[in-house]
């Protein structure tokens, strides 16, 4: 009783310790169902085997799926490696929207980073931005993207996987693996200039799991969100 009759007589003080917990938990929560979860410690194959196509049956989904089809490739399980807990998807970002829910920029770079992966984003406003997608999918491996659909102008992640032959294509055709489709679908550059908001090259990484890995791919992922949030207005649906 004596610390409800302090919080009455302290309202002010009360605020800011609830507003401090409040913003503390947060980050507790990111680290406790990251770092501290059980992972399989197994280790991605140099190149990709082949891509399986998942079907979106959630509405929040996307990002699960997306990072799914990279670990499958891969010679991952997303399952056994708990990338859905860990993404967040079921958590709100915003506790009051019941539509907040979703992989966000941070948990992504952070999970990937912590199951032996490197994610570098690129501008997707450079002139050269598509340029620097079909090289990278020329290595041999797959680019995460956060798209503005077409159909509805919703914010959606896919996966590109390779970049396809097309002669009637100067400028190249990526294949793109979509868990709202039952088979994968071309893209050509205008893609990049109209729909694509965050594109995530993502390798195998050299080096092995660090805490501090861990912190500073939040930290590049949460920069990246805030670039994406600029551009997604520059975005329109056809």
């Amino acid at each position: 009783m004596a610390v409800l009759h302090w919080m009455w007589r302290h309202k002010a003080w009360t605020l800011i310790l609830a507003l401090l917990i409040g913003f503390s938990i947060t980050p507790i929560v990111i680290i406790t169902r990251t770092w501290f979860i059980v992972h399989t410690d197994q280790r991605p194959t140099a190149a990709p085997a082949g891509y399986v196509l998942e079907e979106q049956t959630e509405g929040f989904t996307c990002g699960v799926h997306a990072v799914s089809t990279v670990y499958r490739a891969y010679g991952l399980d997303a399952e056994a490696e708990r990338v859905r807990w860990r993404l967040g998807v079921d958590t709100k970002a915003v506790f009051w929207m019941g539509d907040s829910t979703g992989a966000l920029h941070p948990d992504l770079w952070m999970v990937l980073a912590q199951d032996f992966f490197e994610a570098d984003a690129i501008d997707c406003a450079v002139d050269d931005a598509w340029q620097q997608l079909l090289a990278h999918l020329d290595t041999g491996h797959p680019a995460i993207l956060l798209i503005v659909r077409r159909e509805n102008g919703h914010l959606h992640w896919v996966t590109a996987t390779r970049r396809i032959n097309d002669p009637a294509q100067p400028d190249g055709v990526i294949e793109v693996y979509d868990p709202l489709f039952d088979s994968p679908y071309h893209e050509s550059a205008d893609f990049m200039r109209d729909h694509i908001a965050t594109c995530v090259l993502v390798r195998p990484a050299t080096s092995g799991r660090q805490a501090m890995s861990s912190i500073s791919a939040h930290r590049a992922g949460l920069d990246e969100l805030w670039t994406a949030r600029e551009r997604i207005n520059t975005l329109q649906p056809d």
